[in-house]
């Protein structure tokens, strides 16, 4: 059933005349009639009544308008829809996030994207470690990601926005506890807490590198899934734990963070697809970059 035919319907419905209509529509009035006859074949029962001095709607007529004016309405909204979805201005965005050390700057974007782009849902999804975050970005599970860098994978965009340094989790009641900084070399004999193998953690990575070019590795006596079990195994006295300096607003008893002067910052950026040409997506990205100064001077913990 042609868009063009339902349109001329309702011209001469609404004008209960053919002359009329056909001015309206710009068109002479025989086309026009071909049409009405048309759109009557495929509907199967007569729309109008025609004589030489009147037009007048049937049964049949009236209802098939009330249905076709509703379905021009919803034509023409989708139609906005689609125009506000290529603008940017509607849709959906999932962000994925890297856990508790980056919460201050994924509260402060999502703040602030909302402010800028109210008609536009954002959706927080997470945490997972940086291998685990790349993987739900080309699964198309995520639109995009606040994530440690680097991200071991191809095919994405990244933009780096700020650096936590690295910093040790230590017990209270331990003897280092009480410097004012350390080293890695302070650490090199120490019982160590972890962030997990085989989950794609960029901090894992960064750590055993860090000691590495040390010439050492790092005494793992025990794995955890998260920052927070992390720090809460460092409060048990199972060991001492690195982690961005970010991690302090977790603010677990019994931990003290101590700074590691020699060990590397640990970047925090925005990835993204890069075959993604969603506006929505664009508008994120653009919000990040022009409040990337705004996240770095969010005060510490």
């Amino acid at each position: 059933m042609e868009l063009r035919r339902l349109q001329a319907f309702v011209a001469v419905a609404e004008e209960l005349s053919f002359s009329r209509a056909a001015a309206r529509l710009h068109m002479s009035q025989p086309p026009l009639s071909q049409q009405i006859k048309r759109l009557e074949q495929d509907v199967g029962v007569e729309l109008l009544h025609r004589t030489t001095r009147s037009v007048e709607l049937t049964a049949a007529g009236a209802a098939f308008l009330t249905e076709v004016r509703s379905a021009l309405d919803s034509l023409e909204a989708a139609k906005r829809a689609a125009h506000r979805a290529a603008e940017g201005v509607t849709g959906v965005v999932r962000l994925a996030f890297s856990g508790p050390t980056s919460y201050r700057e994924l509260l402060a974007i999502a703040r602030e994207f909302r402010l800028r782009h109210p008609t536009v849902r954002l959706d927080i999804v997470g945490p997972y470690y940086g291998g685990e975050l790349a993987e739900r970005l080309h699964l198309r599970e995520a639109d995009a990601g606040l994530v440690r860098l680097p991200l071991p994978d191809a095919g994405l965009r990244v933009r780096e926005l700020l650096r936590h340094p690295l910093v040790a989790a230590v017990p209270c009641e331990h003897p280092l506890a009480a410097r004012e900084s350390l080293t890695l070399a302070d650490l090199r004999d120490v019982p160590f807490v972890s962030y997990p193998a085989g989950r794609g953690s960029i901090v894992r990575d960064l750590v055993m590198s860090a000691f590495l070019a040390q010439g050492t590795t790092p005494r793992i006596v025990q794995d955890a899934p998260d920052t927070h079990t992390l720090l809460s195994l460092v409060g048990a006295s199972v060991g001492i734990g690195l982690t961005p300096d970010s991690a302090g607003h977790l603010a677990v008893p019994g931990v003290t963070l101590v700074p590691v002067l020699d060990a590397p910052a640990l970047p925090l950026g925005l990835a993204w697809r890069a075959d993604d040409t969603d506006p929505a997506v664009a508008a994120l990205v653009d919000l990040v970059d022009t409040f990337a100064d705004g996240l770095r001077d969010l005060p510490a913990a």
